[in-house]
């Protein structure tokens, strides 16, 4: 009778593992929100990556405290296990948009025609828009948004963001 009840319970957790579903909902975390940044780190730091080397970050901290810049909004949906969309970014004097895709099982992400109306000379705003352009996969929730990014020295940051 002991054999039987650890086979069945064994059975009944594999059914249960099985039914586990690790794949995000991929359009409930990016959209219907905008997406503010709070920081730019490496790929597993915590603290805002240091941008500006020996020079002043203030201005770039400022600016980043205003409600309309450093945002981002995604629209999408999703066909045949692909989803993606359009996204719209404010910077501090540019605006950025094109188009993404995320895989919510590899957390996968990419973007395309990437669009900027002006090049920002801020290196805050300048790491913002590399981000948008150089996404490569996706981490967080409908609250916490991380999406990371190949540097121009090959090396991987993140751009930590929250919803508004």
């Amino acid at each position: 009778m002991k054999r039987l009840n650890i086979f069945v319970l064994s059975l009944l957790t594999l059914v249960v593992l099985a039914g586990c579903n690790t794949e995000d909902d991929v359009l409930e975390i990016f959209s219907g929100k905008t997406w503010k940044l709070t920081y730019i780190s490496t790929e597993n730091g915590h603290k805002q990556f240091d941008l500006w080397g020996s020079g002043d970050s203030s201005q770039s901290m400022e600016a980043l405290k205003q409600t309309n810049t450093f945002t981002v909004s995604f629209e999408g949906s999703e066909i045949n296990g692909n989803t993606g969309g359009s996204f719209n970014a404010t910077v501090i004097s540019a605006t950025v948009n094109g188009q993404w895709n995320a895989n919510g099982a590899s957390k996968e992400m990419t973007t395309s025609n990437v669009r900027v109306s002006y090049a920002e000379k801020d290196p805050l705003a300048i790491a913002f828009v590399r981000g948008l352009q150089n996404a490569v996969r996706y981490g967080g929730d409908s609250n916490n948004l991380y999406i990371y990014y190949k540097d121009n020295d090959n090396s991987i940051k993140r751009l930590n963001l929250r919803a508004q």
